[in-house]
């Protein structure tokens, strides 16, 4: 098999300041299972399609005698009103029955062959395309965060199927799902890029070496460049002394030797101080500041804050699953469970008075005055999510605090929303959530796209946060952590 040889790329969209990624030269052996890893924003899915060629880079080159294949497949534009099958015909080379067989394999029901697309959740559109994946003729797979919205049985068929194949380099911010799947890490750090032989687990170990050694570090850094810095201002005022006596003394007609000489080292020494201050500067810009982010919520004055009494959800008239009730009380943070494509999102939609009334039977009994704060699942298209945030949410101080909170750095603020990552644009869902605390917060698949230190970040602040709150995730360490109650739906 062949490999990958990328020598001296440098790319930048046009509206960066500095280029997204820099003179990066690494080989990879094709034989690998690759998981490419970093903070949203970072390059990752850029990377990808520069392999695939959809980008050219400004200088250097990328060599491969490698066919790629990349997940997530461009769709259709009218592709939510096409049928599933049309849908699979419209991208797939393979024959419908290698689809049939892994859809199956993957938990789905051929039935959902003749739905319209726009239809599944988005657990079962992501199957869908996987069974394509998998389906797919013999090439080198590009795989781009395959496990946001997959259930369990999801990601376990995706990390089977990926340790059979020979090769691949996969995105994913899902710890468990890389070490299970992986044998090498690329990282996209904040200052430079490396290759590590091991799996995430690996590369997050030797990183974490790396950085507390570092952080212990800065106090001395910063000690230091304070140092040199008031040193080199003192030694400037002095400079600048010499040098009006030695222009007084030159209008006279008279420099003296030993004082052109003491200007010539100062000189020097201011040089070799500046550059002594940028270098230490820079070590301090390799280790990713992580700060604590809270979770705001507005508590309910009563104990009870939700009822629910046989509550189902209806569609094309099939019934999606068994009627549920249940009580929400204040502090609550109630986890709704089950497989993708049962309903879970859908009985979101109906708690929040969106979906047709036909369409819901059974009944919410909501407090009056009691307020939701909603985290919607999908925001993929730039329109529809500016339509959720409002045009302004960029000018938006409040909003732009929560982005830089989460990793975000200033000049990205710059950048249409348009040419953000998926992960940046989910963080801008959450800061715009963060910043309209309500009653009962509901957060549909939070961690989904988001890198694992703002997914760390968010698990800790609803830790330490009393909200009231309803939760759908596939991320079972993140539910497990945070949620105290769960509701379970069933067909």
């Amino acid at each position: 098999m062949g490999t990958i040889q990328i020598q001296n790329l440098t790319f930048g969209y046009p509206d960066q300041e500095t280029p997204l990624l820099s003179d990066l030269s690494v080989s990879f052996d094709a034989r690998w299972h690759l998981g490419l890893v970093g903070r949203n924003g970072r390059g990752k899915t850029t990377l990808l399609h520069l392999l695939m060629g959809d980008l050219q880079a400004s200088q250097g080159t990328i060599t491969t005698d490698l066919t790629f294949h990349y997940f997530p497949q461009p769709l259709p534009t009218n592709s939510d009103t096409m049928a599933v099958s049309d849908v699979l015909l419209a991208i797939s080379a393979a024959e419908p029955w290698q689809w049939q067989v892994e859809m199956q394999d993957l938990g789905l029901p051929l039935t959902i062959m003749d739905q319209p697309f726009g239809t599944l959740s988005g657990g079962e559109q992501t199957k869908v395309l996987l069974a394509e994946l998998f389906s797919a003729p013999d090439g080198f797979a590009l795989i781009d965060e395959p496990t946001n919205h997959l259930d369990e049985q999801g990601r376990t068929q995706t990390a089977r199927y990926l340790r059979q194949k020979q090769g691949f380099i996969v995105v994913s911010h899902d710890p468990s799902f890389l070490d299970d799947t992986t044998d090498h890490t690329l990282a996209i750090e904040k200052k430079q890029v490396s290759l590590y032989q091991g799996n995430y687990s690996v590369w997050h170990r030797e990183k974490t070496v790396t950085d507390t050694r570092e952080a212990e570090q800065q106090g001395t850094l910063k000690k230091e460049i304070k140092r040199l810095t008031v040193a080199e201002r003192q030694r400037e005022a002095w400079s600048n002394k010499t040098e009006a006596k030695v222009s007084a003394a030159a209008d006279r007609g008279f420099v003296s030797h030993k004082s052109a000489k003491m200007m010539r080292k100062a000189k020097n020494i201011e040089r070799r101080n500046t550059t002594a201050i940028a270098d230490k500067e820079a070590l301090l810009k390799n280790v990713d500041d992580v700060e604590p982010l809270s979770v705001p919520y507005t508590p309910w004055r009563e104990s009870t804050v939700l009822r629910t009494n046989a509550v189902a959800v209806h569609l094309a008239g099939r019934q999606l699953f068994q009627p549920v009730s249940f009580v929400l009380q204040r502090g609550d943070r109630l986890q709704i469970q089950g497989p993708n494509g049962i309903g879970k999102s859908s009985l979101i939609h109906a708690l929040l008075g969106q979906l047709p009334a036909t369409d819901v039977s059974g009944s919410f009994q909501v407090p009056q005055g009691v307020t939701f704060s909603y985290l919607p699942q999908t925001f993929a298209d730039p329109d529809k999510l500016m339509t959720v945030v409002g045009p302004d949410a960029l000018k938006d101080q409040t909003i732009l605090y929560w982005l830089h909170k989460m990793g975000m750095p200033r000049p990205r603020f710059l950048v249409p929303v348009q040419k953000w990552s998926m992960g940046e644009k989910k963080k801008l869902l959450l800061a715009y959530a963060l910043q309209r605390p309500g009653n009962v917060l509901i957060w549909d698949e939070p961690t989904n796209y988001l890198d694992v230190d703002t997914r760390d970040q968010l698990l800790a602040g609803v830790q330490k946060s009393d909200a009231t709150m309803i939760i759908i995730d596939h991320d079972r360490q993140f539910t497990d952590a945070v949620c105290n109650r769960q509701l379970v739906l069933v067909r």
